[in-house]
């Protein structure tokens, strides 16, 4: 009966805890006390955050009750000199702030019980600072043998990063992927996340949710830096679908595009928009609409593995079949449909017969030579995905 009523007590004292922080997330106090923003994005806080010539940056992050607010601000782009981890806290009624949490360091990071903040340097390191009576203890560096960007810790217990590749003293990045991140004495194992999320160069910026449902990265990067936000989905399988755009009010100019952070109620979406240092700040606006759009639109078919080019023999008949997993789409395999041509748009020489739903090139060439072959894989909703390989004529 004992053990009884203290677990009741326990629902009971837990229950009331979650309302307490639901309840508070819904009223005018909370986010800063900011009229929530809409489906388009809007200015988070203006002149709250930072005066000129400070600008708000970066990744921000809110406590689960709603009743902190950590952000990052900086003077220019060039270094780390003038950058901030700060803080407002609702405290007596009211938000209080802008406190100091750390200097030169960016991208807080709350651990899903709230009790470690985690940052990085713009280095490669990451650090961590631990809760305590009177705010946060003085940050030490977590212990890892490679580099790291956006260090996120999950509901699960993995960990995701951006990890890659660095050159040069000032550890200037050459690659990067979005990666899980695993210890093991004192090895730090590191598994990308591979295609379709990461794309050839940087993937260092991004966001993933805390259980792991989806994932938010910076796309489509240019020369300068400049990118879009896309968005990504976990299959059942634990692999993750191919990234589409979060859409033209997001993605509405070429901008740069990075911080990205979504509270864990997914009703909002924060993240750092600017041309230039003179226009840097942070932006919100509604998300769990979108969100849940998304999920059901259509997914545009990739290639996952790249046709490997093949050497036949003149004169004997050949039979060469598309791999299973050369495309994908994850709105089904039965959705695509197949066609082949020369890569210079024409059509098949009369003797390269192509099997559309074999998926099998067969023929028998009489002459040496080579030809450059595209296969186009079509979805319902026309979009498509194609691959290239080089099919050569040799003598025995």
């Amino acid at each position: 009966m004992k053990k009884l009523f203290l677990l009741s007590t326990f629902i009971l004292i837990s229950f009331v805890s979650i309302q307490a922080q639901t309840k508070f997330w819904d009223t005018p106090d909370a986010y800063l006390r900011q009229t929530p923003a809409g489906n388009t994005p809007e200015l988070f806080a203006p002149k709250l955050l930072a005066d000129s010539p400070d600008f708000s940056a970066n990744r921000v992050a809110f406590s689960g009750d709603g009743k902190e607010f950590y952000y990052c601000s900086n003077k220019t782009w060039a270094n780390n000199d003038y950058l901030k981890i700060n803080c407002f806290k609702y405290q007596d009624r009211a938000w209080k702030g802008p406190f100091l949490v750390t200097e030169h360091r960016i991208a807080p990071t709350l651990s899903p019980d709230d009790r470690t903040l985690y940052f990085d340097d713009n280095q490669g390191n990451i650090w961590e600072s631990k809760r305590t009576e009177n705010g946060w203890s003085e940050p030490a560096q977590f212990p890892a043998t490679v580099a790291m960007y956006d260090f996120t810790p999950t509901n699960s217990g993995i960990i995701y990063a951006g990890s890659g590749q660095f050159i040069g003293a000032d550890k200037k990045p050459k690659s990067f992927d979005v990666c899980t991140i695993t210890t093991s004495g004192s090895d730090t194992l590191v598994q990308s996340l591979g295609i379709p999320v990461n794309a050839p160069g940087w993937n260092g910026d991004f966001f993933i949710s805390r259980d792991e449902s989806f994932l938010i990265i910076s796309a489509k990067e240019n020369r300068n830096f400049e990118c879009e936000l896309y968005i990504s989905f976990r299959k059942p399988d634990k692999t993750w679908t191919n990234p589409k755009s979060l859409g033209p009010q997001i993605n509405n100019d070429v901008a740069h595009r990075y911080g990205q952070y979504v509270t864990n109620d997914n009703k909002f979406l924060f993240y750092c928009y600017a041309h230039s240092e003179k226009d840097c700040a942070i932006y919100w606006v509604r998300f769990d609409h979108l969100l849940d759009s998304l999920k059901h639109s259509n997914f545009d078919p990739y290639v996952f593995d790249s046709l490997k080019d093949q050497v036949v023999s003149v004169n004997e008949p050949f039979h060469i079949q598309v791999p299973k997993k050369t495309f994908v789409d994850d709105d089904g395999e039965k959705t695509l449909t197949y066609t082949a041509h020369l890569s210079n748009d024409n059509p098949l020489p009369s003797w390269i017969h192509f099997d559309p739903v074999k998926k099998i090139f067969s023929g028998k060439g009489t002459a040496e030579g080579s030809y450059n072959i595209t296969v186009l894989a079509t979805d319902t909703e026309n979009s498509k995905a194609l691959c290239s390989f080089t099919l050569t004529l040799k003598k025995e």
